[in-house]
């Protein structure tokens, strides 16, 4: 039986009328909706998110936008807003993050099929990924690390469950390779987003032949089963290789993966006379040495006085410390320089 609450949109402008009618009368709009910046001269506005009412009358067909127009604004949102530096960054995540959730709610709204909702949901994922890495060091008070990660699982969940549905069809029309590709790097991005759950090993062994054949899958995959594995030697060699994204998911558990082996190495060289240096452990770990220095005071790792090694006595690890916050790594960074932003988060351009 039809739903009906179900609805098609008919819009094809980023705002409906009734909503910019109603926001430039009452000055309710946001800075990257003025034109040029200038205040009280209103430029390209963009549906904002409202939360619906348990009473709420369903929506009328001009007041949603069509797929055509929802992708548009997507990639107005990831391109044009996105590069535009007038404001910090933060400030462009936040109307982004507004307005591309009010994009997920008219993908439900309209009961858009598996295809329709994955090519709307894959740049927003991308976006949510490079954000939650782009603004790891801000204070909470401007980023909400936690905010982003939730509507990131979602987003991953939403679109696994839409291949799913695509696997398990009798499809007459085969995904194209360009499809196929996009899906291959959403796959590694799931599995370095959730790294270390056993959910996302078992999906990993049950893809289809296809994705688990992928170059950029199987390295993503490897490095999952290295770290339930304990190896996290492999782990570290194998981060930096990944794709400029993916690398920036990954260096969100590089803090924790750090104070992992240091905790080993607390137990395995426990003894005054024994010490490790400092070189080896800089490539362990994927950091500068000013920044192994300040995981030994934090951790309360004693160094020889040359600091060209480290002294680990187990009694004497901080095991009570928090595990530092996650930072914007040299290598990532130097990978992000090398792509222009939009048209990755746009899986138009994957593999740098």
């Amino acid at each position: 039986m039809a739903n009906p609450r179900h609805v098609r949109g008919s819009c094809e402008s980023f705002c409906p009328d009734a909503e910019a009618k109603m926001r430039i009368k009452e000055k309710l709009l946001n800075y990257f909706e003025y034109k040029d910046g200038q205040k009280h001269v209103p430029g390209i506005l963009v549906k904002e998110f409202t939360r619906s009412a348990a009473d709420a009358k369903v929506p009328k067909a001009k007041d949603m936008r069509t797929e055509r127009c929802l992708m548009k604004t997507v990639e107005y949102l990831l391109k044009d807003i996105l590069m535009d530096e007038r404001k910090p960054y933060h400030l462009a995540y936040d109307f982004i993050f507004d307005r591309l959730r009010m994009v997920r709610r008219e993908i439900v709204i309209q009961q858009f099929n598996a295809r329709q909702t994955i090519r709307l949901l894959e740049p927003m994922i991308m976006f949510l990924a490079y954000s939650r890495y782009r603004l790891c060091t801000e204070p909470i008070e401007k980023f909400d690390p936690k905010i982003c990660n939730q509507h990131l699982q979602e987003c991953l969940n939403m679109v696994l469950s839409c291949y799913n549905e695509l696997d398990d069809a009798v499809q007459k029309d085969q995904p194209t390779i360009r499809d196929a590709e996009r899906r291959c790097f959403i796959e590694s991005l799931y599995q370095i987003f959730n790294l270390g759950t056993p959910e996302a090993l078992v999906r990993g062994l049950t893809l289809p032949a296809q994705v688990r054949k992928d170059e950029i899958f199987k390295l993503a995959f490897s490095i999952c089963m290295n770290y339930h594995q304990g190896n996290l030697y492999r782990v570290i060699k194998g981060l930096p290789q990944l794709p400029h994204i993916l690398c920036a998911v990954a260096a969100a558990k590089l803090q924790t993966i750090r104070r992992r082996i240091l905790e080993i190495f607390t137990h395995a060289y426990n003894n005054k006379q024994l010490t490790v240096p400092a070189a080896y452990l800089l490539r362990l770990t994927l950091v500068e040495p000013q920044e192994l220095f300040g995981l030994c005071r934090h951790y309360n790792i004693a160094l020889t006085p040359d600091r060209q090694a480290l002294h680990f006595i187990k009694t004497d690890f901080k095991s009570d410390a928090e595990t530092i916050k996650a930072q914007r790594e040299p290598f990532v960074e130097q990978k992000l320089s090398r792509i222009y932003l939009p048209e990755v988060l746009l899986l138009r351009k994957l593999w740098l």
